[in-house]
């Protein structure tokens, strides 16, 4: 449809007089000129359109691929409007903790796993913010300090020594109100925390790239949660690859960082898995497994402690020696 429309530009701006002298002439070069710009846009848009739709692998677009339905039924959120984090509880009184280095603890390190940081009536998903605040309270009197999965890897692999009580902090999902509600407390008592993210979902009710860009500029670290959120077991080696190597490339080439984590959605993964990871560039792998990570585990697949929503404050305090 564009190409008659191009037909049509050239035939009516080429229809002129062939008489032409003084003024009539300047009109002539001025329409060509403006012709060519217009051609020269067309163009433009044309090989755009061209690229974008090269770019995309086939399997993204059968439709079974693309409109897909959470496996774990992602709580839906309100798309917040909010351009900057709300402010933190006025409770809480920042300061960093000075810790030593110290060897791997013998009784691990944990690793948390919230999503989102909301009252979510019926789902255990949504932590109410009050909770989440009086969790990571209770953390920082108790002298914890937050690692990244880069410290743990380091830990892990050659040995590096890491702050004295080390607890790595993790969302998964990218909801907003992990940057509106969970980002200020967080930042407020000096913790850091890494944020694993469904590409596919960014915007919609979800943290935006810009959103993104400001965790990494204020210390934070953001990972792989694959592309769409589906159950890595059950799909081909082709389709996992996929959704484990577009994730990573989107994330890297928006935000500038180098992603070597992933978290597997809901927890799912098999054999194929495993092996496409170090093959795309993966170090390290989080799962939905109780426990705390020891030396000597399989760092493609750490556990982690899951918090939910209504977990009473004595309950939480017991994942801690």
């Amino acid at each position: 449809m564009i190409f008659p429309q191009l037909h049509k530009v050239l035939k009516s701006r080429y229809s002129i007089n062939i008489k032409l002298k003084g003024t009539h002439l300047m009109k002539l070069n001025c329409k060509l000129i403006f012709s060519g710009a217009i051609i020269l846009v067309l163009l433009v848009l044309i090989l755009g359109r061209l690229t974008v739709r090269l770019s995309i692998p086939s399997d993204f677009k059968s439709g079974n691929y693309t409109n897909i339905t959470k496996p774990d039924k992602l709580p839906k959120l309100t798309k917040s409007e909010a351009p900057s984090p709300t402010a933190a509880p006025e409770s809480l009184i920042p300061h960093q903790n000075k810790s030593k280095l110290v060897a791997f603890p013998k009784e691990g390190i944990p690793v948390l796993m919230y999503h989102s940081i909301k009252t979510l009536p019926g789902n255990s998903l949504g932590v109410p913010v009050k909770q989440f605040t009086e969790e990571m309270s209770w953390l920082h009197e108790q002298g914890y300090n937050t690692i990244s999965p880069k410290d743990l890897y380091e830990a892990l692999i050659n040995q590096k020594p890491v702050p004295e009580k080390p607890i790595l902090i993790t969302f998964d999902d990218g909801y907003s109100d992990n940057y509106i509600s969970a980002w200020p407390i967080l930042r407020q008592i000096g913790f850091k925390a890494t944020f694993f993210i469904i590409t596919d979902s960014i915007g919609s009710g979800m943290m935006k790239w810009d959103q993104l860009n400001d965790l990494i500029k204020q210390g934070n670290t953001i990972e792989s949660h694959t592309v769409h959120h589906l159950d890595l077991s059950t799909l081909g080696e082709n389709e996992q690859e996929l959704e484990l190597n577009i994730s990573k490339q989107e994330l890297e080439s928006h935000l500038g960082i180098n992603v070597q984590s992933l978290c597997f959605p809901s927890g799912k993964y098999n054999k194929t898995t495993l092996a496409l990871m170090p093959k795309v560039g993966y170090k390290l792998g989080f799962t939905t497994k109780p426990g705390k990570v020891h030396l000597g585990d399989n760092i493609l697949t750490l556990k982690r402690e899951r918090i939910y929503g209504g977990m009473s404050l004595a309950l939480f305090q017991r994942l801690f020696p």
